[in-house]
C-alpha cells in the first residue's frame, strides 16, 4: 500500500510528463585532502541519493559547533535546504526552464556563476554517476593498486590541467574513490557506500515537522 507521500510524487512526476524512476543509487563519501584538517566536520562523510534527473538528497553528521545538523532534499523543481537540529528549512522552486538536480564531485574547483559553467567537462563529472563519466570519456581500465581490501581498476580522465582518476572494485563494479590532481595539491573521495536500491518516493517528499520559509532560488 503506498503512503500518501509516495502518491503525491508519483502524481508529480506524471504531471511533468515522466514516471517514477524505479532505482535510486545511494552512497556514501568521505573527503580527504591537504586542506582539509581530518578532526574537522568538512572532512564528516555525507551520504547521498539520486534517482533520474530530478531526485537528489544529501545527508550531512550534525555540524554541533554551528548549531547545523544539515538535509537538502531535491524534488525538481522544488528544493528545501533543511537544519534538523533546529526544525527549520528553505524552500527553493527551480525557475526552470528545465529541471535537473546536480551532484558535481568538484564543484569547489570551478568559479560557477551561470548555468553555462556547469556544463565544463569537470562539473559533468557526478556523483551517482561517476561510471558514466569515466567509461564515457577514459579508454580501457587498468589494473590499480588494493585500497580498502579492494582489488581495483583505474579509469583515467584529463581535465585541463587536472587529472581524474576513478578506482572501482567489487561486482558489480563501483567506485572505491575518484581523484583530482592538479600542480597544488590532490584531492580524493573514499566511498563507504554504493548500491543501487527500489526507488524510495518518502525520501524526497516535502519534509514534515519543520517551519518552512519561502526563497527565492
Amino acid at each position: 500500500m503506498k503512503t500518501v507521500a509516495s502518491a503525491l510524487l508519483v502524481i508529480s512526476a506524471l504531471a511533468w510528463g515522466e514516471d517514477a524512476p524505479e532505482k535510486m543509487t545511494k552512497l556514501m563519501v568521505k573527503p580527504e585532502s591537504p586542506e582539509v584538517p581530518k578532526d574537522s566536520f568538512a572532512a564528516q562523510p555525507k551520504r547521498m541519493y539520486r534517482a533520474g534527473s530530478r531526485y537528489c538528497r544529501i545527508e550531512e553528521n550534525p555540524d554541533l559547533e554551528h548549531g547545523i545538523h544539515g538535509l537538502l532534499i531535491t524534488n525538481e523543481p522544488d528544493a528545501w535546504v533543511i537544519n534538523l537540529l533546529d526544525k527549520t528549512a528553505r524552500h527553493m522552486v527551480d525557475p526552470g526552464p528545465t529541471y535537473n538536480c546536480r551532484l558535481p564531485v568538484f564543484a569547489h574547483a570551478e568559479d560557477i556563476k551561470s548555468a553555462e559553467d556547469m556544463k565544463k567537462q569537470l562539473m559533468q563529472l557526478e556523483f551517482g554517476r561517476e561510471l558514466e563519466y569515466f567509461r564515457s570519456r577514459s579508454g580501457t581500465p587498468n589494473p590499480g593498486p588494493v585500497l580498502q581490501g579492494k582489488a581495483t581498476m583505474v579509469y583515467t580522465v584529463q581535465t585541463g590541467d587536472s587529472p581524474l582518476f576513478l578506482f572501482t572494485g567489487g561486482d558489480p563494479e563501483a567506485p572505491v574513490s575518484v581523484v583530482r590532481k592538479d600542480d597544488k595539491t590532490r584531492e580524493i573521495y573514499w566511498y563507504g557506500e554504493y548500491e543501487q536500491l527500489p526507488f524510495d518516493a518518502k525520501l524526497f517528499a516535502k519534509p514534515e515537522g519543520v517551519k518552512i520559509e519561502e526563497t527565492q532560488p
